[in-house]
């Protein structure tokens, strides 16, 4: 995953060193979550909750963007567990960063994305409820007496259509690629790697994008709009020329 973050950074200081415009689009929606395994022998059930945070989005060029964000996801699942309903909810930020597309013309509503995500699992709960109801904090960790690992990482690819002007609807499918059952990984006979816990997300959101940096725009002497480049030329043929009326003047003197 790090060199694809690597690629990533050397296109976001590429946007920010070419004035680009920069948007900010916070939104909120309903999170979908999964995750796959068992857990005492029964498949688990998502327990749908909600998302919400904000992107930035670098504009590249006509077409591509990038989108750095953070997002706050509640997301968790339920499943029978010795007679009983075991419920685990975790609160966690997520980190995306996407490379964006607009499909189509200029005016297109339409614009895909993908990218990878890193999920920083805070806190969360779990729950038993039937015959012996029972309720703890979650342990959080890669031990084998926690609940969960607390880091995950995977990559997200996104639809969104733009309804009006700055106000979008996205649908995001995201696919984790860490085993999230603490020590999976490694060889623990109390852990079942069979069935590995992988986290997958679709969530649906609204958003809305405004102007928080406007785009400089370069202009010549005669009011036409023109590149960074032309004016950098521009300025630096100006100070030739001033350079030379200088030295007329000094040789009359």
């Amino acid at each position: 995953m790090k060199p694809i973050y690597l690629l990533f950074a050397g296109l976001f200081l590429n946007a920010t060193s070419a004035s680009a415009q920069v948007l900010l689009a916070p939104e909120a929606g309903y999170n979908i979550c999964n995750y796959t395994g068992t857990t005492d022998g029964h498949l688990r059930t998502g327990k749908n909750a909600y998302a919400l945070g904000a992107n930035l989005n670098f504009a590249l060029s006509k077409h591509f963007s990038l989108l750095p964000g953070v997002f706050f996801v509640r997301n968790g699942y339920t499943c029978p567990y010795r007679g009983q309903n075991l419920f685990e909810g975790m609160n966690t930020f997520q980190i995306p960063l996407s490379l964006e597309y607009q499909i189509g013309p200029d005016n297109s509503h339409f614009f895909i994305g993908a990218g990878p995500y890193m999920d920083i699992n805070q806190d969360g709960i779990v729950r038993l409820t039937g015959t012996l109801p029972s309720s703890r904090d979650m342990r959080i960790g890669n031990g084998a007496a926690d609940d969960i690992n607390r880091w995950d990482y995977g990559a997200q690819g996104w639809l969104m259509i733009q309804i009006i002007h700055g106000l979008y609807v996205r649908g995001t499918y995201s696919q984790g690629f860490n085993n999230m059952t603490p020590m999976g990984d490694k060889k623990n006979p109390t852990i079942d790697t069979k069935h590995g816990t992988y986290n997958q997300d679709i969530r649906f959101t609204l958003g809305y994008a405004f102007t928080a940096v406007k785009k400089k725009v370069y202009h010549d002497k005669n009011g036409k709009v023109i590149t960074k480049k032309e004016a950098k030329e521009e300025k630096k043929e100006q100070k030739r020329k001033e350079k030379e009326r200088e030295e007329r003047r000094n040789k009359k003197k």
